[in-house]
């Protein structure tokens, strides 16, 4: 029995001691969390680990490396689902006069998540619709959005050659051919028929001025 408590204790022990050094390798710095009041009471390992990239002394001297993780910190909150604090990390590196395409759009999912969690609340718990005061920021928001979807890929126009080109001018010559030959053929058939008409009035006449009785007959 004692053998048995013995061993127990060990694995304890031997447990404890493999779960410190990630417990210690998790944890934040005091002066870090000071440093960077959003960290505090965070678990996320990813996240973390991008606070103790930020509060190590190389990126105390790099700028550029500091916005660099604030961005990836701001993403991180996104994808936890912490769009306050993703807003509120935004917002500093606006005041810090750092404007780029991914904090746009990571402003805009944190914004649109809590737009949506709001509504949701409204519909499924409160049972309740928008108001005169909700209904247009909502309208005018989904009114931007349909402005700002993306245009769907066009089909890319064709590209002319020179053999093309050949072919175009080719057919075209073709078709003014055609035209100008039909043309040609109605008129040489209305001035045939012309043609034709005259000559059997001219018969006629001829026929009936050639008979000097022709007039005493008919009486």
């Amino acid at each position: 029995m004692k053998k048995y408590i013995s061993f127990i204790s060990l694995f304890i022990f031997g447990t404890a001691c493999l779960y410190l050094p990630q417990v210690h390798a998790a944890e934040l710095k005091k002066s870090c969390i000071k440093a960077n009041p959003y960290a505090a009471g965070e678990t996320d390992p990813t996240l973390i680990g991008l606070y103790q990239q930020l509060c190590d002394k190389s990126a105390k001297k790099n700028i550029s490396l500091q916005y660099e993780l604030n961005t990836q910190i701001a993403k991180r909150y996104v994808e936890l689902g912490s769009h306050l604090k993703a807003l509120n990390l935004i917002d500093q590196l606006h005041r810090q006069q750092q404007h780029n395409q991914t904090l746009t759009d990571l402003g805009f999912m944190a914004g649109v998540a809590i737009s949506s969690n709001a509504l949701q609340q409204m519909r499924s718990t409160e049972v309740r619709a928008l108001n005169e005061t909700t209904y247009p920021q909502a309208k005018l928001l989904a009114e931007n959005i349909q402005f700002a979807k993306p245009v769907p890929a066009s089909v890319e126009p064709k590209s002319y050659t020179a053999s093309n080109i050949k072919n175009i001018k080719k057919q075209t010559a073709v078709s003014m051919k055609r035209s100008i030959t039909s043309s040609t053929k109605t008129k040489n058939v209305v001035k045939s028929a012309s043609i034709k008409k005259t000559e059997n009035i001219s018969t006629r006449t001829n026929t009936a001025s050639s008979n000097p009785f022709g007039s005493l007959k008919n009486n």
